[in-house]
């Protein structure tokens, strides 16, 4: 039997009631599989949830198992299922439309711009192998550009989650919410993150570590683990990091940006997509038109296609995504700085 799958009334925790126990029980399962359950056990709270997936799945897959009246493998056909998508929209659906991002977002993106963006239809466009998370399949699987154009679409809103259990209040709340919604994931990588954390909120980004040396500004599982790496290992050289788990990218919890611009001396953002137009733009933009006066260092993919295969690991160091690198860059940044005014205090290096 699939690692996948976790047959319906198996004993053990109920993933909506204790996610924390169930997720527990199954340590080995990567988000996008987390997310595979929580689709299929929300959708017994709700009827109208329906599950479109473009040649993925199999093997027992969850939703599939629990309900097969409301789940559809369409093939390699992503344009054939959003058109598909926004009419069971229409007609009253909660639509989960399941691909890999570099088909979902980009070989759709005139569906996904018209007919589910545009038409506001309540459709969660739900894709994995984000960023790099391909590796090996090379940059035909690579997707890298997703996050900057979704992020320009109007009433789209963008997520990703940092591990499993927010993979898990990420999927209640999208379902939850009535409007379009892009959940990007990754491939195999299993995240569970420790420490206490706020609740999730759609737009509300959650403080993960207090600091005032440097803001890390982190999207997505792999964002925000080089962010919490990078930290730990900035404490160790007498550096405190603020750790700000910036999930929804779209819309941008821009009062959060501020209060980590007001309370740090750089602000840092580190995401597993292009430094062009993601979340290092966003934080970019907010900046300058909330005239906040900080440096923003943005740590990401590099403007580049990776045509050399490699493992999702080998690709990340390639470009700078791992927590020592991002440590080394950091501490090459703030001597540099020479005063900061923080509140109503000026600082020196």
């Amino acid at each position: 039997m699939s690692a996948s799958v976790v047959p319906p009334g198996t004993p053990g925790p109920d993933l909506a009631l204790a996610p924390e126990a169930w997720l527990a029980a199954h340590p080995a399962l990567s988000s996008r599989l987390v997310f595979r359950h929580a689709a299929a056990r929300f959708a017994e709270e709700d009827a109208r949830v329906v599950f479109l997936e473009a040649d993925l799945g199999g093997g027992g897959d969850p939703f599939e198992s629990r309900h097969p009246q409301r789940y559809f493998n369409l093939g390699i056909c992503e344009a054939t299922m959003l058109d598909m998508a926004c009419g069971l929209a229409h007609v009253g659906h909660t639509v989960i439309a399941h691909s890999f991002a570099a088909f979902g977002v980009m070989r759709a993106c005139e569906q996904v711009r018209l007919n589910m963006a545009y038409a506001r239809a309540n459709v969660k466009l739900v894709c994995d192998y984000g960023g790099v998370a391909g590796a090996f399949f090379g940059p035909t699987h690579h997707a890298i550009e997703d996050l900057a154009v979704l992020r320009a679409m109007p009433n789209l809103t963008v997520v990703s989650p940092a591990d499993g259990l927010e993979t898990v209040h990420a999927t209640r709340a999208m379902l939850a919410y009535d409007g379009p919604v892009y959940l990007r994931l990754g491939r195999n990588r299993v995240t569970r993150l420790d420490g206490p954390r706020p609740p999730f909120e759609l737009g509300r980004a959650a403080l993960l570590r207090e600091g005032d040396d440097v803001g890390l500004l982190a999207h997505g599982e792999v964002g925000v683990s080089v962010a919490l790496e990078a930290a730990r290992l900035l404490e160790a050289q007498g550096l405190s990091a603020r750790v700000l788990n910036v999930h929804t990218l779209k819309p941008l919890d821009e009062e959060a940006v501020r209060e980590t611009a007001s309370r740090t001396r750089l602000l840092v953002t580190v995401e597993e997509h292009n430094v062009l137009g993601g979340l290092g733009s966003a934080v970019c933009e907010t900046v300058c038109a909330l005239d906040l006066n900080r440096r923003v260092l943005r740590v990401g993919l590099q403007d580049r296609y990776d045509a050399v295969a490699g493992s999702h690991e080998a690709l990340l160091r390639g470009h700078g995504l791992e927590g020592g690198l991002v440590a080394e860059r950091i501490l090459g940044v703030l001597p540099r700085t020479a005063v900061f005014a923080v509140g109503s205090e000026a600082r020196r290096d």
